[in-house]
């Protein structure tokens, strides 16, 4: 089996089996091999298997993608398009079934939304909470929460401080957890995607695959303590600016990230708790313009002069 600890604790761990690496390689995240099984782990299992059974008939709890869920109290049922079929044991483990048949295209979204969703609602129920965002940690340690839909400039951003010396916890699905004195983000890393014309300077729109780890080695930190929130969005012909966010508006925000919170209601009110901390914390809308997208240094010295103010 590929085996990852999903967390630095251990107490989350993936198993793959190995003939659905391919199928699984788009979610797996980018984290050191550990075979160690640790007591009382939960573990989400993909493996492959014989055409599934038809999922149930009532309306689903949700749906992200191709992939429905269906939660209650104990647990969840998930179904995706290509047959990929999935239980989830809320105080357990999961386990994702793939269908021998299934094509490769559809089955890797699948294996990607379904592992997303089970290791969403598994972490709910440890108290932790997943949100789709970036994590870019600066000179001092502190870790900031990139958060925005796809397109908002979350992996770019991540990239050109990273270019500037920061240093990165994820650029995709981040986990926040409640530690003494404040709040921890976690991140599950992966490859970034980013216009091809990034390091020009001159967006060629046109997306390439950079390993975050090869082209900046020792860079990326499993934690680091969270201090705000920063919420990009693209505007080109503008200036690089940030602007100070309400709490309230930070938390609307963050909850779009977040579209399982409410799935489980055995833990939907801790996580909004996590959530509703978070977004307490100093947080920024921040306009990105051409002008950073160019030059890194420039965007950090507006992000630290803005944070800083």
């Amino acid at each position: 089996m590929i085996v990852r600890s999903l967390l630095q604790d251990g107490s989350l761990r993936a198993e793959i089996d190995p003939a659905l690496a391919r199928a699984a390689e788009r979610w797996l995240p980018l984290i050191p091999v550990d075979e160690e099984r640790r007591p009382g782990a939960r573990v989400l299992r993909i493996s492959g298997g014989a055409p599934a059974d038809p999922p149930p008939s009532s309306d689903p709890t949700l749906r992200i993608g191709n992939v429905s869920g269906w939660v209650d109290a104990d647990g969840a049922v998930l179904a995706g398009v290509s047959g990929l079929r999935g239980t989830v044991r809320l105080d357990g483990g999961a386990e994702l079934a793939v269908a021998d048949a299934a094509p490769f295209g559809s089955s890797e979204w699948d294996v990607f939304t379904a592992a997303t969703l089970a290791g969403a609602l598994l972490l709910g129920r440890m108290g932790r909470a997943l949100v789709h965002a970036a994590v870019p940690v600066d000179a001092d340690g502190r870790a900031w929460l990139l958060v925005g839909d796809t397109h908002a400039g979350k992996t770019t951003t991540c990239a050109n401080l990273l270019q500037a010396g920061w240093r990165y916890v994820s650029d995709d699905h981040v986990i926040l957890r409640a530690v003494p004195g404040g709040i921890e983000a976690e991140g599950w890393p992966r490859p970034f995607h980013l216009d091809e014309g990034w390091e020009s300077g001159a967006p060629l729109h046109r997306r390439g695959t950079t390993d975050p780890h090869a082209r900046w080695p020792g860079r990326w930190v499993r934690s680091a303590p969270l201090a705000g929130l920063l919420f990009p969005r693209v505007e080109a012909d503008q200036p690089t600016a940030l602007e100070r966010v309400s709490a309230a508006e930070a938390l609307g925000r963050l909850m779009r990230q977040s579209p399982w919170l409410l799935a489980d209601r055995g833990a939907a009110r801790q996580i909004l708790a996590l959530l509703q901390a978070a977004a307490e914390l100093p947080s920024w809308s921040l306009r990105l313009g051409l002008d950073s997208y160019a030059d890194p240094a420039l965007l950090a010295d507006r992000v630290t002069a803005g944070v800083s103010g």
